[in-house]
């Protein structure tokens, strides 16, 4: 009797956004202490990862997730929940900005997706619950990517 083993080779992996140096992340205003890896069991949806941080300790009203994917951008911006797309620059990658499904006014949350040497980036600030707006969720998004992006893959 003979036996076989198939080894089935792995796909592509996504960057890994908790790769970003802590540093980085610190220095952006977020709490490096916060961090949580596979945020929402996104890993469990095969091709995507992410990391979250919460914002400023000493009053933290928000969270940063940075969600990475094998997916294109354009798959991602196609889908109906990607309301109010507006481009933006994020260093030098053009980018896209839109509000966070289901957001009324004033706007609980916002995002920036970009493409990073075919990972799809999406960097999603979001209201941390209750908490009251301290400041526009699409100004603080816009400042994280910036501050973050020079650690995406070029």
């Amino acid at each position: 009797t003979v036996s076989t083993t198939t080894t089935v080779a792995a796909g592509p992996e996504p960057f890994d956004p908790c790769t970003i140096p802590k540093s980085a992340v610190t220095a952006s205003g977020l709490d490096v202490s916060t961090e949580r890896p596979d945020f929402a069991g996104i890993t469990t949806y095969p091709g995507w990862k992410n990391c979250a941080w919460d914002g400023p300790s000493d009053n933290p009203w928000y969270f940063l997730l940075v969600q990475s994917s094998i997916n294109s951008l354009d798959q991602y911006l196609s889908s109906p929940q990607n309301v109010g797309q507006v481009p933006v620059q994020v260093g030098l990658r053009a980018a896209v900005q839109h509000n966070v499904s289901g957001d009324g006014m004033p706007l609980e949350g916002c995002s920036i997706a970009l493409d990073a040497s075919g990972n799809l980036i999406i960097f999603i600030l979001h209201k941390i619950g209750s908490k009251d707006l301290l400041g526009d969720p699409c100004t603080e998004v816009a400042k994280h990517a910036e501050d973050l992006q020079s650690y995406l893959p070029e």
